[in-house]
This record gives C-alpha cells, sequence and structure tokens, in this order.
C-alpha cells in the first residue's frame, strides 16, 4: 500500500511544483504590471474607488474580472474547436494572463472588505491554510528546490539577455 502511495503521489507532486512555479511567476509579473499601470492618474481614481467599496460591491468588483473573461476564453475554446490551435490557444494564454493580473490587483485592492464578510474570511484561511501547506511541503522537496533554483537561474539570464544593449 505504501508504494502504491507513493506511486500515485510523486507525479502529483511534480505537478504541484509546476503548477505554484506558474502561478508564482505570473502573479509576481501581473503584480509588478499591475502597480505600474496604478501608477497612471485615472487607473489611480479608479483603485482608490475600488478599494473603498462596502465587502457586497468589492465581492461584486472582486468576480467581475472572471465573468467579462468569459467570452474570451469561450472564443478561445471556439477557435481551438474549430481547428485554429494556435490562435485559440494564444486567446486562451492571452485571457489566463490578463485575468490573473486583473485578479491579483482587484484581489490586493478588496481584501480588507471582503475579509469583513465572514463566510469570505473562513474560506479564505481555509485556502491559505492548504496553500501554505503545500508550499511548505513543497519547499522542503529537494526536487522541488532544484527546479525552482534551475527555473529561476534560466529567467535571470534570459532577462540579462533582454537587457543588453
Amino acid at each position: 500500500m505504501q508504494k502504491l502511495k507513493h506511486l500515485l503521489l510523486v507525479p502529483f507532486a511534480w505537478l504541484a511544483a509546476l503548477i505554484f512555479l506558474i502561478e508564482e511567476a505570473i502573479w509576481d509579473w501581473s503584480a509588478a504590471l499591475m502597480a505600474r499601470l496604478g501608477a497612471v492618474r485615472i487607473v489611480h481614481r479608479i483603485e482608490l474607488h475600488i478599494s473603498s467599496l462596502s465587502p457586497r460591491w468589492a465581492l461584486f468588483a472582486f468576480l467581475l474580472p472572471s465573468l467579462t473573461l468569459v467570452p474570451a476564453k469561450l472564443l478561445g475554446l471556439h477557435a481551438i474547436a474549430t481547428g485554429h490551435w494556435l490562435l485559440g490557444g494564444g486567446i486562451l494564454i492571452l485571457a489566463k494572463l490578463a485575468g490573473m493580473a486583473l485578479f491579483s490587483r482587484i484581489f490586493n485592492l478588496t481584501r480588507p472588505a471582503l475579509l469583513q464578510l465572514p463566510w469570505f474570511a473562513r474560506l479564505y484561511t481555509r485556502v491559505m491554510f492548504y496553500r501554505d501547506l503545500i508550499h511548505d511541503y513543497l519547499a522542503h522537496w529537494p526536487a522541488y528546490q532544484r527546479i525552482k533554483l534551475r527555473i529561476t537561474s534560466t529567467l535571470a539570464q534570459i532577462r540579462s539577455l533582454l537587457r543588453r544593449p
């Protein structure tokens, strides 16, 4: 039974590591991009308004980006279904990146108000507990550490090459 558990756990751990690395990179990149965008005066005013919303309106603002990107994702799926793999894949990737950028920024703006909703605070606490548990497990896994180091150094090399005149 222990061998079967190990046999099943290892692929899931690798998949979790890959997903966490990709999500973490996209989250960091999009948060930095959206923070720069927040320096634009009109965007800054909108962000101030969003951050001052009541909990119920904050929930609406938090969910709105997900709803607005559904048509783009459906368009991407339609393109794939009709044989336009590259176009459909590109649309889905762009929708994912835009969605994460908006989601991360709006979540950071609305988190204080959202945490005033008791059910949201419980859900957030539970999700963060399990996320931290998985992160802790992966952080102590040597294979994950090697993969993360390799990806980080590769990205640093790419950034270095792009900065050269």
